[in-house]
């Protein structure tokens, strides 16, 4: 049983990390839903292992093509980096003590849902991530800092903010993918060390199998939201966060 709800948390991990419709508030909602013992945000980082390798696999012309001609847009991913990864480590404590609660993840679901649809309607989408620069980046870079409250999602608020700079849809994920590579880097990793040590430390197999689904289904996520964007709108993900807010709601109300 143990094996089976990790595999299916991998499993939701890996499809709703590069999805805007928030990777954590998922996994925290479908543990109330199903009464699963909470493992904790330490746990639900060292998933993030998962979908960083598939990151790395699938995305890695962009690397390349970084490293060896287009170091400017390197350098645009370190520095929308910097904001994110502060405030990351200020309220980790905070963000898993005060802000994992069903309210306010059907809260921010809905809320940021239909300011990312507002976004991309009001946005010309007119400028390719070769084109864009440290204004840009920064703008994308500060957007990440609300990823930290569960229900806003990184990767929406990173299209919000790549929106708002008029980046086409595309490019907009492909940045916003590229930007969640040192952040999960670095969340991911030293969350995997503190279960490994950690006085309730977690089998390094059942962790193992975690990251496995995560990498799987990361890469599917991938190809789905680079595919889709070419040709529609983020419309969709507002509309299915909205209908998950009501849902959310609705199991609340009929819980009292």
């Amino acid at each position: 049983m143990e094996a089976i709800r990790v595999i299916f948390l991998g499993a939701i991990q890996g499809l709703t990390e590069f999805i805007p419709v928030s990777s954590t508030a998922h996994l925290f909602l479908i543990r109330d839903f199903f009464n699963w013992p909470d493992l904790g945000l330490s746990f639900d980082m060292s998933l993030h292992l998962g979908t960083l390798l598939a990151l790395i696999i699938y995305m890695w012309r962009d690397w390349y093509n970084f490293l060896t001609k287009r170091r400017d847009l390197l350098f645009f991913v370190i520095i929308a980096t910097i904001p994110g990864g502060i405030v990351g480590f200020l309220l980790e404590n905070a963000a898993e003590i005060y802000f994992r609660s069903p309210l306010i993840i059907a809260i921010t679901l809905s809320l940021f849902g239909i300011i990312l649809l507002l976004v991309d309607r009001w946005s010309k989408h007119n400028i390719s991530m070769e084109n864009m620069g440290i204004k840009e980046a920064l703008v994308i870079g500060l957007s990440q800092i609300l990823a930290v409250i569960p229900g806003v999602s990184r990767s929406g608020a990173t299209l919000t903010g790549a929106f708002l700079c008029n980046l086409k849809r595309e490019d907009g994920a492909r940045f916003s993918f590229l930007l969640s590579l040192p952040i999960i880097l670095g969340a991911g990793g030293l969350s995997f060390l503190k279960l490994l040590k950690g006085p309730e430390a977690i089998p390094v197999n059942t962790i193992i199998i975690g990251i496995l689904f995560s990498f799987l289904f990361g890469y599917l996520a991938i190809h789905f939201m680079l595919t889709y964007l070419k040709k529609h709108s983020s419309n969709i993900f507002t509309y299915y966060r909205l209908t998950l807010s009501f849902i959310i709601i609705i199991f609340l109300l009929n819980r009292r």
